[in-house]
């Protein structure tokens, strides 16, 4: 199995479970987005996961944009839509399969 096979197959749960727990609250809580902030803000702990999701995400998009710059990556677009649709577990494993792809040239996208 090639690496990039691994990265796309990684972007499978990557989706899958945070969204096992986000759609359930979803369903119970609505769009109401002062309910989830009280929730995200509940105590210490979850402010910490909060605060570790968003400095990941902040250091995915620094390199996903030196990639793109670097010529390993097409786009960043998907990989800031993921990120911020999803969270980190599924932009950076779609990030490093766009640029172990495009590496390879096994992905369709060879322009810059």
């Amino acid at each position: 199995m090639k690496i990039r096979h691994l990265y796309l197959g990684l972007c499978v749960p990557g989706v899958i479970v945070p969204y096992a727990f986000f759609l359930p609250w979803l369903l119970d809580h609505g769009l109401g987005g002062g309910r989830f902030l009280r929730d995200l803000a509940a105590n210490r702990i979850s402010l910490f996961c909060a605060a570790d999701v968003v400095v990941s995400a902040i250091v995915l998009f620094r390199f996903a944009g030196v990639e793109r710059r670097e010529g390993r990556l097409a786009r960043v677009w998907p990989v800031y839509a993921a990120t911020l649709l999803v969270g980190v577990s599924f932009g950076l494993p779609l990030m490093l399969y766009l640029r172990q792809a495009r590496m390879e040239g096994a992905h369709p996208e060879r322009e810059g």
